[in-house]
């Protein structure tokens, strides 16, 4: 068997649908939220904002709008069934939690925030999901040229934030050296699992094959690091009581 027969690559003269592992390119746009849970005294607590307190009378998840690249690597049992890794890089994040105050006063938070600055960012993220796949038998377009299988994926998905333990071990020290002037931020785990559901439809060409996809995620527990050491005394974190992250995933495979 040659490498050719062995390995498919897109849009090159190693295409080859049948073949018993498929490489390919991934493009994601990715919709994330928080689901929270607020604790029962959540009402009570009082945030920094400018040179006073805001009275919190709200907390919800702020939309983000992400997107991640992949390299999806398939590996065929056989016409029907597929194992799936698809290594992915997460470099938009823009997830945040909005805290509302009784005069419609608005602070955004997230992962990463510097000292004296309302304005804050989020980690980048490498992304590990394991899945299996389902195809069904092959149908025809109506024109009669290009053939299909509709699909259904699920599994399961590791996320690792890129650079959270060195950049939380520099907020210590700060925070050591000057702990009245420190930014708060969201604290999370340097890494989650979550579970995922898909469905899509490969579409054969001649030289490669593409499959629109659509995928439901969500973290089996909580991502807030409430045992971190900049948790301690952090007014943002302290009226949540856990929080799951959930994305809709909506790709666009090239294999």
């Amino acid at each position: 068997m040659t490498y050719g027969q062995r390995i498919s690559l897109p849009f090159s003269s190693q295409y080859d649908e049948e073949a018993p592992i498929l490489i390919g390119l991934q493009y994601s746009y990715v919709h994330q939220t928080y689901q929270l849970s607020l604790k029962k005294d959540w009402q009570s607590a009082e945030i920094p904002y400018q040179s006073t307190q805001l009275n919190i009378k709200s907390i919800h998840t702020q939309a983000a709008h992400n997107f991640a690249v992949a390299i999806p690597v398939d590996i065929r049992v056989d016409q029907h069934w597929y194992f799936t890794f698809n290594p992915t890089f997460q470099f938009i994040n823009n997830s945040g939690i909005a805290y509302t105050g009784e005069n419609k006063e608005r602070l955004i938070r997230k992962s990463r925030h510097e000292s004296n600055s309302d304005k804050g960012a989020n980690f980048n993220s490498f992304e590990f999901p394991f899945s299996i796949k389902f195809r069904s038998d092959e149908k025809i377009l109506k024109n009669n040229l290009h053939r299909y299988r509709g699909y259904m994926i699920g599994g399961a998905r590791i996320s690792r934030f890129i650079g959270i333990d060195k950049d939380y071990s520099l907020l210590i020290k700060e925070r050591q050296g000057s702990p009245d002037n420190i930014a708060q931020s969201l604290i999370l785990h340097p890494s989650y699992l979550s579970w995922e559901v898909g469905i899509g439809a490969d579409i054969f060409f001649p030289y490669f094959k593409m499959s629109p996809e659509i995928k439901f995620n969500q973290s089996f527990g909580s991502v807030l690091n409430h045992s971190h050491e900049l948790a301690r005394d952090n007014k943002f974190m302290a009226p949540l009581e856990k929080g799951l992250i959930r994305n809709i995933y909506v790709s666009l495979i090239f294999q």
